[in-house]
């Protein structure tokens, strides 16, 4: 999650991922732990890494959303 995400500070669900890319979050790494199936409300974070599961262009799409492009 880079520090210029527009989702960084914000609930894993305002992304809408898996609607619009049919794509999901299913951990979130931070720091030295994990995050396993993520609710909509658990917040992000700059620096987290999300693991996420779909098609190869479900995960692009969820790449460029999660980077603000």
């Amino acid at each position: 999650m880079p520090a210029d995400s527009p989702f960084a500070g914000r609930a894993l669900g305002d992304t809408k991922a898996r609607t619009r890319t049919r794509s999901s979050i299913v951990a979130i790494v931070r720091d030295a732990g994990v995050l396993p199936a993520p609710g909509p409300d658990d917040l992000l974070r700059a620096g987290d890494t999300l693991v996420a599961v779909g098609t190869r262009e479900g995960l692009d799409a969820l790449v460029r959303i999660i980077g603000g492009s």
